[in-house]
């Protein structure tokens, strides 16, 4: 396998690596990261069970399904970690959208829209590629899927 150095290009390998392998373990994966952090390179892979929660024996199943094939592909060291994507996980496809409407969610935008490009709100509708996102009690704002650079669920702690 030859090695390559874009990270956007590692992290699309990446996924063609890990995909049939959490498919095939009735996963779904949910994002790849191939980050720099305090001077370490980590290989982050983020996966769930529609089913319940992931275990650690799942999480360690991928790993070593995966690691060799990874380290062919990167030339540096890093850290390669298997997790669930956590209560605030991102959403990264449509789907993902239309899955958790109704579901408070941080979005960054690729372009500013009524002056600003983060937005925090609750998922009203997800259609014909937007999503519909009410910011403010009675303002709801419709976001092109296309434009979404980053978004994630806003877990919020009950109050005793």
């Amino acid at each position: 396998m030859e090695k390559i150095d874009n990270q956007q290009k590692i992290v699309e390998k990446i996924e063609k690596i890990v995909t049939p392998v959490v498919e095939e373990m009735g996963l779904s994966l949910v994002d790849v990261e191939y980050i720099q952090d305090g001077g370490y390179w980590y290989v982050r892979v983020y996966v769930e069970n529609l089913n319940g929660d992931i275990t650690l024996e799942e999480c360690a199943t991928i790993s070593g399904k995966v690691d060799e094939d990874i380290d062919r592909l990167i030339e540096q060291r890093f850290f390669l970690e298997i997790s669930s994507p956590g209560i605030e996980r991102p959403l990264k496809k449509l789907n993902d959208y239309v899955r958790f409407k109704g579901e408070k969610i941080r979005v960054a935008l690729k372009h500013k829209i009524e002056d600003k490009k983060n937005f925090e709100g609750v998922i009203v509708d997800c259609k014909e590629n937007r999503i519909l996102l009410e910011v403010e009690e009675e303002k709801v704002m419709e976001i092109p899927f296309s434009e979404i650079r980053k978004a994630n669920i806003v877990y919020e702690f009950d109050e005793i």
